[in-house]
């Protein structure tokens, strides 16, 4: 079941409210043991949460029929309604969390990026022979699939971008995560999730505010880079922003 985040904000903070109980949804809590760079989705109903435990949230920009707790309903691009990301900028915006000053720099770093650059365009799968056969006669071959992470652990997040086989299509397809550590987030009587299991259909909380505003621009710089159509989207959602978020 894939249950949408909640995205709103008051005086001065973004609250953003993530499922914690959907292990086959877009948002979902994963674990990653010490010696594994794998993260392995776990069932939150039955297993205590621990500190390195996080949201994994393939999180998107636009889309056509967004719910109502995450969409932008006056920005558009190409058919569809601003959400997730672009209210995250809306509210950072019209909140004055995120200033003039990042809104240049994301501007600026978005104008930078060359088709050069872009990694769904640059970036390759590769699959090597491992000279290892199984029963049957079968041979292994392993595919190393191009992922690429960007780590803010003093503020509990980090950003991934992952190419993955287009399904029904030729090419690669570039995908963002933003993953949040779930030690930064608190129920909703403000206490730690560590050390105890989900209740049903609860909701983990982080707030942005302007010490942590790096996490919307770490995503924007992500989705700059993935690819063409990418950059390009997000450059006219940043655009629209500016100019409908404000107060």
């Amino acid at each position: 079941m894939n249950v949408p985040a909640k995205i709103y904000a008051e005086n001065k903070k973004i609250i953003v409210k993530l499922p914690l109980t959907s292990p086959t949804g877009k948002i979902r809590i994963k674990r990653r043991e010490k010696s594994s760079n794998y993260g392995i989705p776990i069932a939150t109903r039955r297993k205590p949460f621990r500190e390195n435990d996080y949201v994994e949230w393939q999180i998107s920009y636009a889309t056509e029929q967004p719910p109502t707790e995450s969409k932008v309903e006056n920005i558009r691009l190409n058919g569809q309604f601003g959400f997730e990301l672009t209210k995250l900028l809306c509210e950072g915006i019209r909140y004055e969390i995120l200033l003039n000053d990042d809104i240049q720099k994301m501007q600026s770093f978005i104008d930078s990026i060359e088709p050069n650059d872009t990694l769904e365009e640059n970036e390759r799968i590769l699959r090597e022979d491992s000279e290892f056969e199984v029963r049957g006669g079968f041979r292994k071959f392993v595919e190393k699939i191009p992922l690429f992470i960007k780590n803010n652990k003093d503020r509990g997040y980090f950003v991934e971008i992952i190419l993955k086989h287009k399904q029904r299509a030729v090419g690669l397809q570039a995908m963002v995560y933003l993953c949040i550590y779930v030690e930064k987030l608190r129920d909703e009587n403000g206490e730690s999730l560590i050390g105890r299991t989900a209740r049903a259909k609860e909701f983990g909380i982080i707030e942005i505010n302007s010490a942590n505003k790096e996490i919307i621009i770490d995503v924007v710089k992500a989705f700059a880079i993935a690819s063409w159509q990418h950059r390009n989207d997000i450059n006219s959602i940043l655009t629209q922003v500016m100019s409908k978020c404000r107060k």
